[in-house]
């Protein structure tokens, strides 16, 4: 059974509620484009885009993986330290102040996983000698 279909499910309610905390503080704030030079909303934006920046190409190389070497283990792996990852840097990026490591974590595990991907993918494409 393919794993990745799993992660993309989550990821886009995860996605969507990311969405609505944006939409929440434009409305709050009455603005429609751009960030008001309000901090909150502008923190609001950064943490989806930095989402929307990362979690598309991960699932992608995730997909690959799982398609080309049948490793549903490996990818399973790698979307629960994605996972992982993205909702620490979620709540890194919302409190700084108290979270800087979550946020540091966060993006070294996102860096990780798709250097994983990436080198799995490599290999898989090398010539056997």
């Amino acid at each position: 059974m393919a794993i990745t279909p799993l992660f993309a499910a989550i990821f886009a309610v995860i996605y969507v509620a990311l969405s609505a905390s944006v939409i929440r503080h434009r409305f709050g704030k009455k603005v429609s484009m751009g960030n008001g030079e309000d901090k909150d909303l502008e923190k609001a934006v950064r943490i989806h885009g930095n989402f929307c920046e990362y979690v598309p190409f991960a699932l992608l190389l995730m997909w690959f993986i799982e398609v080309l070497t049948f490793h549903s283990g490996f990818v399973f792996i790698l979307g629960c330290v994605l996972l992982l990852a993205r909702l620490a840097h979620v709540i890194g990026m919302r409190d700084p102040k108290n979270y800087l490591l979550f946020r540091q974590a966060g993006i070294i595990a996102t860096f990780l996983v798709l250097l994983l991907c990436a080198g799995r993918l490599i290999w898989h494409y090398l010539p056997i000698m």
